[in-house]
């Protein structure tokens, strides 16, 4: 009996160190990305040099599957499917639609998320401190009362603030809506405009000719694809363009309080290390967001639309322009 007994503790503690692995010791994970453009690239890329700095490393024990719907729907929840199914050890989803379509489809494995703004208002979540079921993650939400106190920085008579954001993305939704309450609460009206995509986004922007002294652009996956027609409208109409996330203003805005999409894409690397070692459960990582934020802006923008940046920034902020 105590050789059987000495042998259940020995299969228990192998299966402890198998347990989110092949019986081959490679790990497999699955990358779920919403669509190719720069921000979401860097969180990829911060993911996976997180997990390689911890000793994961593609082609040795790790080996990955990386899909991208394009935004497309139906590719998205078929690609989620069999991401689910195909017995992977974790899934990093990178934006809020990968990661509703995989919480949806999925059972038991481990979902890290990033790229997504409020967890909770999104649907992902109940518990941001303690997550139920198998999603947790990181957001990319810099708080709007911040960005607000940038913009007033920026231009200190501002009155109107336009906002354009797109209408099926639920991670732009919150943050407009936050936008416009922190807007009001300093006497700052908005006036917020929606695309369903890149097609209407020129008409969308001429809409607001006259209307506006600033516009805002948050971390929305459309609009920062399309930043070119962003910052043609800005030149044409000398108006300064200040954008949740550092790349879209390095693309034509004029200045952000930026979240580094790198560094919440490696923060939740280091998230899946400690699932993956075994270290953590789900329950046991609250949501993150990023620690710091810093002020970005773009010289050549303010050149462009001939706007002087004020010295309070420059001295603390980071020059983007290229």
């Amino acid at each position: 009996m105590k050789k059987f007994l000495s042998l259940l503790v020995v299969m228990s503690f192998l299966f402890s160190l198998s347990a989110c692995s092949s019986n081959d010791g490679t790990f497999k994970i699955a990358i779920l990305q919403q669509m190719t453009h720069d921000a979401l690239d860097l969180s990829r890329e911060g993911f996976m040099d997180a997990l390689k700095d911890n000793g994961f490393i593609e082609g040795e024990n790790l080996t990955l599957d990386y899909e991208n719907p394009q935004s497309d729907p139906s590719s998205l929840a078929m690609m989620a499917d069999s991401l689910v199914s195909d017995d992977n050890d974790l899934i990093l989803a990178i934006g809020t639609n990968p990661a509703l379509a995989l919480k949806k489809a999925n059972y038991d494995t481990p979902i890290i998320a990033t790229a997504i703004t409020d967890f909770k208002e999104a649907g992902i979540v109940e518990n941001i401190e303690a997550p139920e079921g198998y999603i947790t993650g990181v957001s990319d939400n810099c708080p709007s009362d911040d960005q607000i106190q940038l913009i007033k920085e920026l231009v200190p008579d501002v009155k109107t603030i336009g906002i354009i954001y797109t209408s099926s993305e639920p991670n732009s939704e919150i943050q407009a809506t936050q936008m416009a309450e922190s807007a009001k609460e300093e006497g700052i009206e908005t006036i917020i405009k929606t695309v369903s995509d890149k097609t209407v986004i020129n008409d969308t922007l001429e809409a607001f000719k006259g209307e506006i002294d600033l516009l805002y652009v948050p971390t929305d996956n459309n609009i920062a694809s399309a930043m070119g027609s962003v910052a043609i409208f800005a030149k044409e109409n000398k108006l300064p363009v200040v954008c949740g996330e550092s790349n879209a203003a390095k693309s034509g805005g004029l200045a952000s309080l930026g979240v580094d999409y790198y560094t919440i894409g490696y923060q939740s690397g280091e998230m899946a290390v400690s699932i993956l070692k075994g270290e953590k459960t789900i329950n046991e990582l609250p949501i993150e967001t990023q620690k710091e934020f810093s002020v970005y802006y773009n010289l050549n923008t303010a050149d462009e639309i001939g706007f002087e940046i004020p010295q309070s920034i420059i001295a603390k902020g980071i020059d983007i322009s290229e």
